[in-house]
């Protein structure tokens, strides 16, 4: 809320009353739209049985071994981003505790701890990944570009017993917060992420 307030005060603005439940309904139907009966009625199902879990990575017990065929999913970027500041809404619109979530994030200066705490999640995905699954696992870069998340990921997911089997650079075009933080188009890593992606093999 903090940032909000800034962001206001710089700008003279004063926020209008929304009606939220209107807008979300609204966008639930625009994006539905073009859904076929039969996409719906997989949904439908897909959502009695889905698993909606918060907690540590590297410790998701309610999900059965070899039961999920792709995971795609994205860690902290060491201390580059400060997710509970930039993710309030969504916690309180949610009944989330953003403080609570900010002390179980791996948000740490260290290479080798981060490189840690990846450790653990890769051999859990490993776990719960069927054979033949997938696992993309989006990163970019720090410390100015001086180091690519990427190259620190691959030997760690391949440790966890993943095949790697490349990785996709993202190049992408001016976005709000790279503008926000003052940085160039695909300078500093804020708007070039890298996915890497492992295969489970028999």
């Amino acid at each position: 809320p903090e940032r909000q307030v800034q962001i206001n005060k710089r700008r003279k603005q004063v926020p209008e009353y929304r009606n939220i439940r209107d807008l979300i309904l609204r966008k639930t139907r625009s994006l539905v739209r073009d859904l076929t009966p039969e996409e719906r009625t997989r949904l439908n199902n897909a959502g009695k049985s889905g698993l909606f879990l918060t907690g540590d990575s590297g410790s998701t017990a309610p999900i059965p071994d070899e039961s999920v065929s792709l995971t795609v999913t994205s860690p902290p970027f060491l201390d580059t981003v400060q997710y509970v500041k930039d993710n309030w809404l969504r916690c309180w619109f949610c009944g989330i505790d953003a403080a609570a979530v900010e002390r179980g994030l791996t948000v740490t200066r260290s290479l080798a701890d981060w490189c840690k705490a990846m450790g653990s999640t890769f051999r859990e995905l490993f776990r719960i990944t069927l054979t033949g699954g997938y696992v993309a696992f989006e990163v970019g870069e720090v410390r100015g570009g001086s180091i690519l998340l990427d190259e620190q990921v691959l030997p760690v997911g391949a440790a966890a017993g993943f095949v790697p089997l490349g990785i996709l650079v993202n190049l992408q075009q001016f976005t709000k917060t790279s503008h926000i933080w003052g940085i160039g188009n695909n300078e500093s890593g804020t708007n070039t992420n890298r996915i890497v992606v492992f295969r489970k093999e028999a």
